[in-house]
């Protein structure tokens, strides 16, 4: 979930990244205020895994989403861990889908920006059909951010990889 856009918008890269290579690799770079960043989901992302795994960035390399803390540190059993992550597919699937249904097909960009552009549309009257898919893409949305917040992300200082 850390590369699906589902966590995070975007990874900014670190000085010791090679920024050729990795645009080379396909990634989508961008700079701005003197930081250089791509977007997720990660173009290196593939089914579940990284494509370029052996030359990701820094911050990829680094992240350890609060799972799998948890599971390292002996707090929590590989089923546990397994079960939230599960729970966290639904969700965001469940949110995919509304998503879907307001017309939001641009699956490169992450998840809170869809979201965030969907509610942006304007909404000619309480009857409008959208208007009850964005009630429901508002609450499963909140129920998704409130776990992720919960179970998987970690303070920003704590973490190699921020959300911007």
């Amino acid at each position: 979930m850390c590369c699906n856009g589902v966590l995070f918008q975007s990874v900014v890269l670190q000085p010791a990244d090679p920024v050729k290579e990795l645009k080379a690799l396909g990634f989508r770079l961008k700079t701005k205020r003197e930081q250089t960043s791509f977007a997720q989901p990660c173009a290196a992302f593939r089914g579940s895994s990284c494509a370029v795994y052996d030359k990701r960035p820094q911050r990829c390399r680094l992240f350890n989403c609060r799972q799998l803390l948890k599971l390292e540190s002996a707090e929590i059993t590989e089923e546990t861990a397994l079960g939230k992550i599960e729970e966290a597919r639904k969700r965001s699937d469940c949110v995919k889908e509304l998503l879907l249904k307001a017309g939001s097909t641009n699956l490169k960009r992450p998840l809170a920006t869809r979201y965030e552009l969907v509610m942006a549309q304007p909404v000619e009257s309480l009857t409008d059909p959208l208007a009850e898919i964005r009630q429901k893409l508002t609450d499963a949305m909140a129920g998704l951010e409130e776990f992720l917040r919960k179970e998987f992300r970690i303070e920003p200082a704590k973490n190699a990889k921020s959300r911007e």
